[in-house]
């Protein structure tokens, strides 16, 4: 419990608390959502589709405001250069997970599984991705620089520095 008084490491356990939270939510919300269609019964050619339907847009919509609530209670009374240090580690932290997935995938030909359960410390950011996902597609830019805007979500949170602290 003495990290969470160090300042440098206030953005690192709150967005890793809020990526287990976000984990949770959506794997709750996708069984949830899986078991009213099982229990709808099978369609008019007998088969039972399952599809995660809206449970990405809610649980993004969760944790944007999940987010800013814990940006606002957990970030707020520190100073501009202390939450920029420390969101720093988290954009750090991005940026390694996505170049080791793309290792993995360019050089293994499969996704890592160590890669997945890391990226659950990064997904408090997840409702940006998919905002960024989905307005890239919309426009018909590159699918790769969706996930760019991601990565420096952390410092989102300057807002929440003192005002008299300069960067």
């Amino acid at each position: 419990m003495e990290a969470w008084k160090k300042p440098i490491w206030r953005v690192p356990l709150v967005l890793g608390a809020l990526g287990v939270l976000n984990r949770l939510l959506h794997f709750a919300g996708s069984l949830l959502w899986g078991l009213i269609q099982r229990g709808r019964g099978p369609g008019p050619d007998g088969t039972i589709v399952l599809t995660t339907g809206y449970v990405t847009e809610i649980v993004s919509g969760i944790m944007f405001l999940l987010f800013w609530w814990a940006g606002w209670r957990f970030v707020r009374g520190l100073t501009r250069r202390e939450i920029f240090r420390s969101a720093s580690i988290m954009v750090l932290l991005n940026a390694a997970l996505l170049a080791a997935e793309q290792i993995s995938q360019h050089v293994f030909g499969t996704y890592s599984w160590a890669v997945y359960h890391l990226y659950t410390l990064a997904e408090g950011k997840m409702w940006l991705d998919q905002l960024s996902l989905r307005l890239f597609q919309a426009l018909g830019l590159s699918s790769g620089l969706w996930v760019v805007p991601g990565i420096f979500a952390p410092y989102l949170y300057l807002v929440f520095g003192k005002k008299n602290a300069p960067l």
